[in-house]
């Protein structure tokens, strides 16, 4: 294989009611572990993975720990690769945050503007997420490379190969990343090339 081949992997459904889960280090549900494991099972027999990269989240990592014992594929943690902190909007369930709603749904509407408090800016979460991708992709070579990570670290992702802005709120509210879906990047071996990306949110089947 002579191109480096990346599939981004967001993990599985959570054990939790519908919320914003960030630094909250919630596990997957018995639906979600088998979903992201099936995910695993179905891309490597597809296109054999060389290496493992995981957020050190448990609903990554858990995962990932096992299918790389079971195959003996090496596995590398990431924090960069974390998605991003809520603060106090972090891990409570959306019916439970009562006047904050107002301000999550201002959020949504201008991410790049309205800081999560106690949280995360969304400036400082893309530097993040694209300095832990530029570090990774200057240190690896050519082969077929997973990355389990978040629905948001994968947007930040796509804005960054396109050269799109990634402070659009579009980006969002309208991408949709399901949950144990595959997006998947090319990137040729050769000085000057171009990351391809060749599909977005994807479920790999066998």
């Amino acid at each position: 294989m002579n191109n480096l081949i990346i599939t981004l992997i967001r993990h599985g459904k959570v054990d939790g009611p519908a919320g914003l889960y960030g630094r909250t280090d919630i596990p997957l549900s018995a639906a979600g572990h088998r979903d992201l494991s099936c995910t695993l099972n179905n891309l490597h027999a597809q296109t054999p993975i060389d290496q493992m990269i995981s957020s050190p989240r448990i609903r990554c990592s858990q995962v990932a720990q096992a299918f790389c014992a079971q195959h003996k594929i090496p596995l590398h943690t990431e924090d960069k690769l974390q998605e991003m902190d809520f603060g106090i909007w972090d891990g409570i369930p959306f019916d439970a945050l009562g006047d904050e709603w107002k301000n999550i749904e201002a959020f949504w509407e201008s991410p790049h503007r309205m800081q999560p408090p106690q949280g995360e800016s969304l400036t400082d979460f893309a530097t993040r997420v694209i300095a832990g991708w530029e570090s990774f992709i200057n240190n690896t070579e050519p082969g077929h490379r997973a990355i389990i990570c978040h629905g948001g670290v994968i947007r930040i992702l796509i804005a960054h190969l396109l050269q799109l802005d990634w402070r659009n709120p579009a980006l969002f509210k309208q991408l949709h990343i399901d949950y144990a879906s595959c997006t998947r990047i090319e990137i040729g071996h050769y000085d000057g090339a171009l990351p391809i990306v060749k599909w977005i949110g994807v479920i790999a089947s066998n």
